[in-house]
């Protein structure tokens, strides 16, 4: 892997805080918090006030399923981070047994 020490851990650490935000974002958005409502993909002219609700509620569940999805991509992203910090540690230890020895 191309990722050393500093880099695995900085991307541990962004892919930590990024599952943790889209998760309690799509849970906010899955019970239709109303100060996400601006963040909604909605036109602003609806025909009546029933198609509008059908209209935002539709979009609340897709946006929760994007952020829940994004949140899946950051765990994956989270878990390669753990393997590349794993290995440079046990790149770390070899090199040290290696260096003891001589």
């Amino acid at each position: 892997m191309a990722c050393g020490p500093k880099c695995s851990f900085f991307c541990l650490f962004i892919s930590v805080w990024g599952v943790i935000q889209l998760t309690l974002m799509g849970m906010f958005f899955l019970t239709h918090s109303l100060t996400l409502v601006e963040d909604l993909p909605l036109t602003l002219l609806s025909h009546s006030l029933e198609r509008f609700k059908f209209d935002a509620d539709v979009a609340y569940f897709t946006v929760a399923i994007r952020c829940f999805a994004t949140a899946f991509l950051y765990l994956c992203f989270g878990i390669l981070s753990i393997f590349c910090v794993c290995r440079n540690k046990a790149k770390e230890r070899s090199a040290l047994k290696s260096s003891l020895k001589h």
